[in-house]
C-alpha cells in the first residue's frame, strides 16, 4: 500500500508542479531570450510528470523504472533552467526559489522511488524469481493479474472477467 501512496504522492506532485511552471511562464517578459529560456523550462517542467504517468501505465517493473528515471532527468533538467533564470533576472526571486524547492522536493522523492525498485528488481534477479512476479502497484494493479502473454491494455481485465471460467457444453 505504501507504494501505491507514494505513486500518488508523485502523480499529484509532478502535475501541480507542471501547472506552477506554466503559470509563472505566463508571468514572464516576452522578450527574446526570456523566450528561449522560458520555452526549455516549459518543455522539461511539464515533461517530468508526463513521465511518471507512462511509468504509472508501464508494463514491467522494468518499463516502470525507465520512465521514471526519464522523469528524474527532467527534473535535473528544470532545475538548471530554474537556477539560470534566477541568476538572470533578478525580480521572481522568491517564486523562482519556491519552484526550486519543489523541483528538488520531486527529484528526492523519484530517485527514492526508482532506488527501491531497483533493489526489489535486483532481490528478485537474485533469488531467480522472475520480475513478472514482482507485484507493481499501481492504478493499473488489477491489470496485473492479466495473462502475461497478452498485451496489457485499459480493456484487458474487461476481456480477463469476459473469458468464460466453465465449458458451456
Amino acid at each position: 500500500m505504501e507504494q501505491l501512496r507514494s505513486q500518488s504522492i508523485v502523480r499529484d506532485k509532478s502535475f501541480r508542479f507542471a501547472v506552477e511552471i506554466v503559470d509563472h511562464i505566463r508571468r514572464q517578459q516576452k522578450d527574446h531570450i526570456n523566450l528561449v529560456l522560458t520555452r526549455q523550462l516549459l518543455r522539461s517542467g511539464t515533461s517530468i510528470g508526463a513521465n511518471v504517468e507512462e511509468a504509472l501505465g508501464g508494463h514491467s517493473s522494468k518499463d516502470f523504472v525507465a520512465k521514471l528515471v526519464i522523469a528524474a532527468k527532467e527534473a535535473r533538467e528544470t532545475g538548471y533552467w530554474l537556477r539560470l533564470i534566477r541568476e538572470t533576472q533578478p525580480h521572481n526571486q522568491q517564486e523562482l526559489a519556491d519552484l526550486l524547492r519543489e523541483c528538488d522536493g520531486l527529484l528526492r522523492m523519484l530517485n527514492s522511488i526508482i532506488l527501491t525498485m531497483r533493489r526489489k528488481l535486483r532481490s528478485c534477479e537474485k533469488s531467480g524469481s522472475s520480475t513478472q512476479n514482482l507485484k507493481l502497484r499501481t492504478p493499473n494493479s488489477k491489470l496485473d493479474a492479466v495473462d502475461d502473454s497478452e498485451p496489457r491494455t485499459h480493456n484487458s481485465e474487461l476481456r480477463t472477467s469476459l473469458r468464460p471460467s466453465h465449458s458451456l457444453r
